[in-house]
């Protein structure tokens, strides 16, 4: 699968039910606004007490926060940095991101369906992407955002990064995403397959640790901690916390 297939899927899913999209849960528009935002005030506070150990970054005005959506976490890390950079790969995301914050200063919301992100190098002190990585078709692209991660990562900041190291055998199957893509390719519109159908479209796929770690190394990065999954999870967490 392309990108352009991926920001198919995303731009069908930043029309049907974007909040969904962004969480996993309450689906079918069942989203208070206020506990949506709530739920990125959460994530960002529990980061931040995750990453003291690591004393980075070591400054704290741009944040890098790839795989957007509409914004979620956008109050909650400009509480802490000067400057928000949204990035996503859906214009129907990142268009609902911009009206949700339109009372929000220094937050920019940029499209992006490259590996070369739009952005400047060493010019991000905190790079975060949280369940975005999963979502990427394939191996090869998914090393490429993380170098590019790493790129725009300013020297003494950190990047945080989530992937699936491994898919439960049965999980891999993924018949409901199937089913979505085959009928889509046949014109079968994204709102019947959604609404009633209970189908939706956005794939997940798994990224071994040691490709990670190699590619890592490749770009000069350091890896400051590791932290894994439950043994007993019936997929194969990762979050990774570099700096360079």
């Amino acid at each position: 699968m392309s990108l352009q297939t991926n920001k198919r899927q995303w731009e069908d899913i930043g029309q049907l039910d974007p909040f969904w999209g962004m969480t996993g849960t309450n689906r079918f528009d069942g989203w208070n606004i206020e506990a949506f935002l709530n739920t990125g005030h959460e994530q960002v506070s529990q980061l931040l007490r995750q990453i003291e150990p690591c004393k980075r970054p070591e400054q704290w005005s741009t944040v890098l926060d790839f795989g957007c959506g509409v914004g979620r976490l956008a109050p909650a890390w400009r509480t802490h940095f000067e400057h928000y950079i949204g990035i996503d790969i859906a214009e129907s995301l990142i268009v609902k991101a911009r009206q949700l914050h339109t009372n929000l200063s220094k937050v920019d919301f940029v499209v992006s369906a490259s590996t070369t992100l739009p952005i400047a190098s060493n010019s991000c002190d905190m790079v975060y992407a949280w369940g975005v990585l999963q979502h990427v078709p394939n191996q090869t692209i998914a090393l490429c955002y993380v170098a590019d991660f790493v790129r725009v990562m300013r020297p003494g900041g950190l990047l945080v990064f989530t992937t699936l190291d491994s898919i439960h055998p049965v999980y891999r199957l993924q018949p409901r995403r199937r089913a979505y893509a085959l009928l889509r390719t046949v014109g079968v519109p994204a709102v019947i397959l959604y609404h009633h159908l209970r189908l939706y479209p956005h794939e997940v796929h798994p990224l071994p640790g040691q490709h990670v770690i190699a590619r890592l190394k490749a770009t000069g990065a350091r890896a400051l901690q590791c932290d894994e999954s439950p043994s007993n999870a019936p997929h194969r967490w990762r979050t990774y916390y570099v700096t360079k």
